[in-house]
């Protein structure tokens, strides 16, 4: 446990560390997680990932290509297959992004913590992003905004996990969240339809320009997000912290 609590330390030199880390750690230790209630964001996140998902896998489990969501190439066969893995993978990423945003999984359960980051990384991002640089191109409409989004995806999912591997927790922490930001960005679409929807849009241009919009603007709606609570948390004490 106290390995895991150093976790919420400042990366600050050795010399400026004060109290020895065991001290630290032993301090934190009587310091009770926060209830789950004072993490507003928790359940509307869990609710929000589970909504989308329960949309989007349906139609993939009886691995029927007619039942797809998104058209499917007749010269590719290899373009269903990848799809589904991709979907596959990127739903593991987006339920273990859940958990490692999840302070009393991460306080409580730190080995569960760090499973679900290894499982993040290598069996959710890597290859749902790998798989999404493959299957671009054989969409009808091919979106630089979504391989941006996806190279940059890996680039901060990669430099979080190398931060903890450095012990460099702070960082770690920032360069996750910012990974979130890109996980997250696919259930964007979903929102903007479910607004053309409500306002009962049926303009062809218009929503052709929100799915040529949709793969941008969210991923960009996201980062500022991220960015702002990370400002807005960066003068708390530890424990305050996501």
């Amino acid at each position: 446990m106290a390995q895991h609590l150093k976790v919420a330390e400042p990366e600050t030199p050795p010399a400026a560390a004060g109290p020895p880390a065991p001290a630290r750690a032993a301090a934190s230790a009587g310091s009770p997680a926060r209830a789950w209630w004072r993490r507003p964001w928790v359940v509307p996140l869990a609710v929000v990932v589970l909504g989308f998902l329960s949309y989007v896998l349906p139609p993939y489990l009886g691995l029927d290509p007619k039942a797809s969501l998104i058209p499917i190439r007749a010269d590719a066969p290899a373009h269903y297959p990848m799809l589904v893995a991709h979907i596959g993978t990127g739903s593991i990423a987006l339920l273990t992004v859940c958990l490692q945003l999840w302070p009393w999984l991460r306080r409580q359960r730190p080995a569960v913590h760090r499973w679900s980051g290894r499982v993040y990384v290598f069996v959710g991002v890597l290859p749902s992003a790998v798989l999404s640089f493959l299957i671009t191109p054989l969409s009808p409409a091919p979106s630089i905004g979504t391989t941006l989004g996806g190279i940059l995806w890996v680039i901060t999912t990669g430099m979080g996990f190398w931060r903890a591997v450095q012990g460099r927790y702070l960082a770690h922490r920032r360069w996750m969240l910012y990974s979130f930001a890109f996980a997250i960005n696919i259930v964007w679409g979903r929102v903007f339809f479910y607004v053309l929807e409500l306002l009962g849009v049926t303009n062809q241009t218009i929503i052709s320009q929100v799915v040529g919009t949709a793969p941008w603007l969210g991923w960009v709606i996201n980062l500022f997000l991220v960015q702002w609570w990370l400002n807005r948390t960066a003068d708390r004490k530890l424990k305050d912290l996501v």
